[in-house]
């Protein structure tokens, strides 16, 4: 169990400002002296006999692709070869606390039984069959989808794919057969996936090439309250809020909400004839490559309305913000409190399976069934549809929607009181186990912490047995999305973990200068 106290804070952070945990002190966290022990976990890997950490890497390079090489975390990467629940073993059984869960996707944990089980006996029932025929697992699935949706929202019909840039794909499609318009627009800073289709939809650098078409594709300004022209310390609905930046906001409207959907409705001013045109708005329910970047309270339902004067029909895309992960609502949609016409979800569905699907309304359904043909050979078959049904079961049965409040509020609480010990931590934000970190040469200037940095601090963290992500559009920003099965011990193991690094590197103990590509 962590020294830092923080469940006199956690019972106080729903619904109340973050200031309450200042409570909590540093000289409440382990000494750097010494390293955090991670929590006690029954259970331990058989041996590993398989192809050695060498030849794995030498062939990744060789053989597989340049781009996936180029991004592979770590100096000195870990080979996984076994995952229980919220840890991943290395070949030499080593335990590390996984809290990016395969970039958001291991929902329920790593080999969940429930969901292997499932998996097992299906594969000796019956693999694949095409959804052009009939067998039950499909219907199943639809039907458990469909009641997870509130009862207002008129999402009743369920196509099934393979990803989320396949669903991101369809939802557009969908969306311009119903209007008859081309025009989408998202947002700036969003990532929708990296198809032909839909790449000119992700507005991050690393996705834009000097050779992208972009034809009917277009961006109004990110709501970023932290880096954003408007936003404070009263914009963001959930325990974390702004530090560095006041502002007036209340109970009853957000400030930065509206001038943001202003700019949203400019933008489509100069885009489309008054009333028509618009196909479609699509935005995340939080930025997951942009680490957790959440709009200001009450901004989606201004921009929903303001999509439906220009004839758009709204997408929410649910890839990252899906099933429960946010613990106060199952989606994404919900926390915002709006009713979108098309969602698209993957990564969580199915705790790792090449999963995903969109969601719509009977009328689009029936729009988009009269403008051609609309197949996929895959999409929803025995196997994928077993995966989706075991892990939205698991999800209720191990209630890891509560789960996930109650630990993210307890991670929460560690986060703030990081980011108000340590000038270079800029923003804390997030909710639920979709939360972040942004780092900066100091509050004082905000400027990104530049990115070879903070590869010191992450080859640190994973020394110490932790696995984490980053993202954000400077490639500064922390991402931790961990399996939802995550506990109250593994959050206080984490945040003496960071504490320890954070510790180091300010006080310059960690050797950053060997990670700068220019020395």
């Amino acid at each position: 169990m962590s020294t830092y106290k923080t469940s006199h804070v956690v019972n106080r952070l729903v619904g109340t400002s973050i200031k309450c945990i200042r409570q909590v002190t540093s000289s409440s966290f382990a000494p750097d002296s010494i390293t955090p022990a991670m929590p006690p976990f029954d259970y331990t890997p058989p041996p590993y006999t398989g192809m050695d950490k060498d030849e794995v890497k030498r062939i990744r390079k060789a053989n597989v692709s340049p781009a996936i090489h180029r991004q592979t975390f770590y100096r000195d990467p870990p080979l996984f070869v076994r995952g229980k629940m919220q840890y991943l073993f290395d070949e030499n059984g080593r335990r590390f606390l996984d809290l990016f869960g395969g970039i958001c996707t291991v929902s329920v944990g790593h080999s969940h039984p429930q969901v292997a089980d499932a998996l097992k006996e299906q594969v000796d029932t019956l693999q694949h069959t095409a959804n052009i025929l009939l067998h039950p697992r499909l219907s199943e699935y639809a039907d458990a989808i469909v009641r997870k949706m509130p009862e207002d929202s008129n999402l009743k019909v369920v196509y099934f794919c393979n990803s989320g840039s396949e669903a991101n794909d369809l939802a557009i499609l969908m969306a311009r057969a119903y209007t008859g318009y081309q025009n989408i627009v998202g947002l700036r800073r969003a990532y929708h996936g990296a198809s032909a289709a839909n790449i000119a939809l992700t507005a991050m650098p690393l996705y834009r090439k000097s050779n992208l078409t972009i034809n009917n594709i277009s961006q109004s300004m990110s709501p970023d309250v932290y880096r954003g022209i408007w936003g404070g310390d009263k914009c963001r609905d959930g325990p974390l809020q702004v530090s560095c930046k006041t502002c007036t906001c209340g109970p009853e409207g957000c400030n930065a909400a509206e001038e943001y959907a202003l700019q949203y409705r400019d933008h489509l001013m100069t885009l489309c004839p008054p009333g028509q045109g618009l196909a479609a708005f699509i935005a995340e329910g939080m930025g997951g490559m942009t680490a957790a970047l959440q709009a200001p309270k009450g901004f989606y339902k201004k921009a929903f309305e303001i999509t439906k004067e220009y004839g758009g029909l709204n997408i929410m895309d649910e890839v990252q913000t899906g099933f429960g992960r946010l613990g106060t609502h199952y989606w994404g949609f919900e926390y915002h409190g709006v009713r979108p016409d098309i969602i698209s979800a993957a990564k969580s569905i199915g705790n790792g399976f090449p999963l995903a699907m969109c969601v719509t309304t009977p009328e689009v359904a029936e729009a988009f069934a009269d403008s051609g043909l609309h197949f996929n050979t895959f999409g929803g078959n025995a196997i994928a549809s077993t995966a989706g049904l075991a892990t939205l079961k698991a999800i209720e049965d191990d209630k890891l929607m509560e789960n996930s409040r109650v630990v993210g509020d307890r991670l929460a609480a560690g986060l703030h009181h990081l980011r108000e010990k340590y000038d270079f931590v800029g923003d804390a934000r997030g909710l639920g186990l979709f939360l972040a970190l942004e780092f900066v040469k100091s509050k004082a200037c905000a400027t990104p912490l530049p990115p070879y940095q903070l590869a010191a601090i992450l080859e640190r963290i994973k020394d110490l047995g932790i696995i984490i992500g980053k993202g954000g559009l400077h490639g500064n920003c922390f991402r931790i999305q961990p399996p939802m099965c995550i506990s109250e011990a593994d959050a206080d193991f984490t945040i003496d973990v960071l504490d320890k690094v954070f510790g180091e590197f300010d006080e310059g103990k960690l050797d950053v200068e060997s990670f700068n590509p220019n020395k």
